[in-house]
């Protein structure tokens, strides 16, 4: 059961607990995390969480309501849990309008970026029907 999660809403808030998620991540657990938006599983990391329809518990289901393209991002900040409700569709937005800057700091080339962002889009189509 998901508890004391400050829940942030707006864009400009869910993007930034995009920028810290991966931000968090290494080479290692960046291909981790687009495992777990591909096959929409939980997966926990050092910093965080995320979470997804499927892993949730029917109490939590009904407070966070998320669709089948929805991730819940919780981060470990300083004793305080904060989360956002995020489309998979602004995750891809994410990783495309800063792809320069996440392939140098996770250790990627562009080529393998591009390749998390095209099985990503074929995930988030595959969604869609």
């Amino acid at each position: 059961m998901l508890q004391n999660i400050k829940i942030v809403n707006g864009k400009e808030e869910q993007e930034q607990i995009i920028y810290q998620f991966y931000k968090g991540l290494n080479h290692e657990t960046f291909h981790d995390a687009v495992l777990s938006l591909e096959e929409r599983t939980h997966m926990k990391f050092s910093h965080g969480e995320v979470y997804f329809q499927n892993d949730l518990n029917k109490e939590d289901s009904k407070q966070f309501s998320l669709s089948q393209s929805d991730g819940l991002f919780v981060l470990n900040d300083s004793n305080v849990q904060k989360g956002a409700i995020i489309p998979l569709q602004l995750i891809v937005q994410y990783l495309v309008s800063n792809r320069d800057s996440i392939s140098k700091q996770n250790d990627l080339n562009l080529i393998q970026l591009e390749n998390i962002i095209d099985r990503l889009e074929l995930t988030l189509k595959t969604n869609e029907y």
